[in-house]
C-alpha cells in the first residue's frame, strides 16, 4: 500500500514558527502515533523521504522503487506479525525547506519509522524535526553530511559513509594516484557538495605537497559551464576535483573534453550515474577522466547485487539508480528491526534495535559505531567501459590504499 505526499505550503519563516509553537503537542503526538502503531491490526505505516521532484528526482524514484521492492516481498509473505507494511512517500525536492516540510508529514501522518534521505540538504533540518518529534527512527541511506550523525541522536542509523571518510579517499587518489600538484576544487553550492570540498581542502593542506590553485562553485542547473573550466585552466592546475551530483558533472564532463582542457578531471561519489556516460562517452573514456564513488548498483560484483538487479528490472524494465542498493539495504534493516519484535514497535525499542543490526547486505558488511555511521567499506575509482555502463579502474581498501584493479 502506498501513498505519496508532495511538499507543498508555507514558507520557511512562517513554518518554522509554526513548528516551535506547537512542539510539545507534535512530540506528544508522535509519541502516541508510535504506540498506536505497535498493537492492533492495522497496517504498519512506514516513511520513505526521498526527492521525488527537482534535479535528482531519478534518485528518488529510485529509492521509492527500491524500497517497494523489500516491502512488496515482505507483505506476498504475511507481512511482520501478520500486519502489512503501508508506505507514506514525502517529496523533500533535495531542497531545506521542503524537506522540513516533508519530515512534518510524516510526523503528521503517525509513521513507525522513515527510510530515505538522499540530499544533506533536505535531510539535516528533517532530521532536526524527527528529534524534536520523539526521537523518531529515521534510517538513513545516502545523505553524507558528518552532520547527521555529529550531534548523537540515538534515532538515526546511517547506510552509507561520511563524507569525512570520503574526502581523505578522494585526497589520497588526486595526490598518490593521479599525482596531483596543482588541484582545483568545486562544488556545486549543495550542502554535501561544500561539506565534501571543505573536507578534501582540510585534508590536502594537512598531508602537505600539492597546492590547491582553485575553489569556488557553479550554479546547479546551467547547462554552459565553459566559463568556469575555462577559469580552471588559467590557474595552472593539473586535476579538477567535483563534489557535486551527477547532472552538472555530466555537462561539465562533456564541455571539459570539448575544449581540450589539458588537466585531469574527477567526479566524486555524487557524479556517478549512467546519464553521465550519455552526455558525453568520449570524456568518460578519456584516461584523465574518473569518478571515485561509492559501490554502487552497477559497480557490485556479488550474487545479492545481482539479485536485486534482476528483480528490479522485472518489476521496473529499467535499471536501479546507482545509489538504489542503500536505499534497498537501508529498507531491509528497518525490516529486521521491526520483525524482531513485532508487539513492541515503540521509538525507543526500534532505535535500540535499529543501532544493534549486524548483517550482510547488498553493500557489505553492515553493522553501526555508537553515532549510528556504519562501519568503514572499499571505494572504487571508475571510467566508461563502454558506451553505457562504467568499470572500476583503481580500488581502495581502508587497511591498503589505492590500487590498480586486478593488482
Amino acid at each position: 500500500m502506498i501513498r505519496k505526499l508532495r511538499s507543498t505550503g508555507t514558507g520557511l519563516g512562517r513554518r518554522a514558527v509554526v513548528v516551535t509553537a506547537t512542539l510539545p503537542l507534535l512530540a506528544l503526538a508522535a509519541c502516541q502515533g508510535a504506540e498506536a502503531e505497535s498493537g492492533g491490526d492495522g497496517p504498519i505505516r512506514i516513511g520513505v523521504l526521498a526527492p521525488t521532484s527537482g534535479s535528482v528526482s531519478a534518485d528518488g524514484e529510485g529509492m521509492v522503487r527500491a524500497t517497494r521492492l523489500v516491502v512488496d516481498k515482505v507483505n506476498a509473505e504475511g507481512g511482520i506479525g501478520g500486519r502489512q507494511i503501508e508506505l507514506v512517500i514525502a517529496d523533500d525536492a533535495c531542497e531545506a525547506q521542503a524537506g522540513t516540510q516533508a519530515a512534518q508529514k510524516l510526523v503528521n501522518d503517525k509513521v513507525v519509522a522513515i527510510v530515505g534521505g538522499f540530499c544533506s540538504s533536505a535531510t539535516l533540518p528533517a532530521i532536526e524535526l524527527f528529534h524534536r518529534n520523539g526521537d523518531l527512527p529515521f534510517v538513513v541511506a545516502v545523505s553524507s553530511n558528518p552532520k547527521v550523525t555529529d550531534a548523537g541522536y540515538p534515532n538515526i542509523t546511517r547506510y552509507i559513509g561520511r563524507d569525512d571518510q570520503e574526502a581523505p579517499v578522494l585526497t589520497t587518489y588526486v595526490i598518490d594516484q593521479l599525482k596531483s600538484t596543482k588541484l582545483a576544487i568545486m562544488n556545486d553550492n549543495t550542502e554535501f557538495s561544500r561539506s565534501v570540498a571543505q573536507n578534501v581542502e582540510k585534508n590536502v593542506k594537512t598531508a602537505g605537497g600539492t597546492q590547491i590553485v582553485y575553489n569556488d562553485s557553479i550554479q546547479p542547473g546551467q547547462n554552459d559551464y565553459r566559463a568556469a573550466l575555462e577559469r580552471v585552466r588559467t590557474t595552472g592546475a593539473d586535476t579538477l576535483l567535483y563534489t557535486g551530483f551527477y547532472p552538472e558533472f555530466g555537462v561539465l564532463a562533456k564541455q571539459w573534453k570539448s575544449l581540450n582542457q589539458p588537466y585531469q578531471i574527477v567526479g566524486g561519489a555524487s557524479s556517478i550515474d549512467l546519464s553521465v556516460i550519455k552526455s558525453s562517452p568520449e570524456a568518460a573514456r578519456d584516461e584523465r577522466f574518473s569518478i571515485v564513488s561509492y559501490p554502487t548498483a552497477s559497480l557490485l560484483d556479488n550474487a545479492k547485487a545481482t539479485a536485486f538487479r534482476e528483480a528490479y528490472r522485472k518489476a521496473y524494465n529499467a535499471e536501479p539508480a546507482q545509489y538504489d542498493v542503500f536505499q534497498y539495504d537501508a529498507t531491509e534493516g528497518l525490516v529486521a528491526a521491526l520483525k524482531e519484535n513485532p508487539d513492541d514497535l515503540s521509538t525507543e525499542a526500534l532505535n535500540k534495535r535499529l543501532r544493534a543490526l549486524s548483517f550482510e547486505g547488498i553493500t557489505g558488511q553492515i553493522s553501526f559505531d555508537d553515532r549510528g555511521d556504519r562501519k568503514a567499506f572499499p571505494f572504487l575509482a571508475v571510467r566508461a567501459k563502454d558506451d553505457t555502463t562504467f568499470g572500476p579502474v583503481f580500488q581502495f581498501a581502508p587497511d591498503g590504499g589505492w590500487a590498480a584493479v586486478g593488482s
